[in-house]
């Protein structure tokens, strides 16, 4: 079964939240920052190093030679990169920066809904798990006739599947109150989920993937998600 990937899910689905430093600083790049997520109607603009982080996972190319090592690690960084930008969204509960058709369509498939119904129920805001980390990232190839056989999907050529400790958070209310926000995974099992879209250089931002459609998967399980993420998974589990 195909499942677009709701906030309701998504909150534990995000990226690792641990941040770096942006090497470009100085008024006239901080300007220029600020300019350009006004151009796109975001007000606030986000930190300036809030795409920025570690990724120590495991890396598996999944494209039976059509891409280099070198081009799958770029790739797989800028998909950490969206998830961060996603997950600042979420967490925040910006929806005008889900809304802003840079990490995806407007939206982020479903980020935009989910912020809704979480403001709806008084939240104020998510507070990460800080100790959740992706343990595994792969560029993986769908062939044509798989992407023709599962049309209503729109998979791309190549998709990233990623999988990652279970992270909870934590609800924040506008009242004070705070509570779990889901529940996490059993001990040792990994939350899989698969970004379907493409690479692109954006001039402000720098290196991205643009997610055309992101999608929960459990590996192994019914239908062409559980597929490809059983394909990772038992790559991945032969890899250690």
């Amino acid at each position: 079964m195909i499942r677009k990937l709701v906030l309701g899910a998504l909150i534990l689905s995000f990226s690792s939240l641990s941040l770096g430093i942006n090497p470009q600083s100085g008024p006239a790049g901080d300007e220029a920052w600020k300019s350009f997520w006004n151009s796109v109607n975001v007000d606030p603009p986000p930190p300036r190093d809030f795409l920025e982080g570690d990724f120590t996972g495991k890396i598996l190319n999944l494209t039976g030679g059509r891409l280099s090592d070198a081009t799958v690690k770029s790739w797989i960084l800028a998909d950490m990169r969206r998830g961060r930008g996603d997950s600042y969204a979420g967490y925040h509960l910006r929806r005008d920066i889900a809304d802003a058709d840079i990490f995806g369509p407007p939206g982020l498939n479903g980020t935009s809904e989910g912020i809704d119904k979480l403001r709806a129920q008084g939240v104020e805001r998510i507070d990460p798990d800080p100790t959740q980390r992706t343990r595994v990232a792969a560029v993986v190839w769908i062939p044509p006739e798989q992407q023709r056989a599962n049309a209503r999907a729109e998979f791309t050529e190549y998709a990233i599947v990623t999988g990652r400790e279970s992270g909870m958070g934590t609800f924040v209310y506008r009242d004070g109150r705070k509570e779990p926000a889901g529940k996490p995974a059993p001990a040792g099992e990994l939350r899989w989920q698969l970004d379907t879209g493409h690479f692109y250089r954006h001039g402000t931002l720098g290196a991205l993937w643009y997610q055309q459609n992101g999608f929960t998967c459990i590996p192994g399980s019914a239908g062409i998600t559980g597929e490809i993420c059983g394909r990772v998974k038992q790559a991945a589990d032969k890899a250690r």
